[in-house]
């Protein structure tokens, strides 16, 4: 099966579904992810450090 080719327009997932662009404020919040995902393990080990303290 071959994938759907990109009008170009928006390639992000949720692009097609509305008819205003992405406000720009959550454009920025999520401009992070990323980055994100080099530190998810880091993020994990402090959330179970933080549970095991509680």
């Amino acid at each position: 099966m071959k994938p759907e080719q990109s009008s170009g327009q928006d390639d992000r997932l949720w692009g097609g579904r509305f008819s205003e662009p992405t406000d720009a404020f959550v454009q920025s919040f999520t401009a992070s992810v990323g980055f994100d995902r080099r530190l998810y393990r880091y993020d994990i080990q402090g959330s179970i450090a933080h549970a095991r303290m509680l």
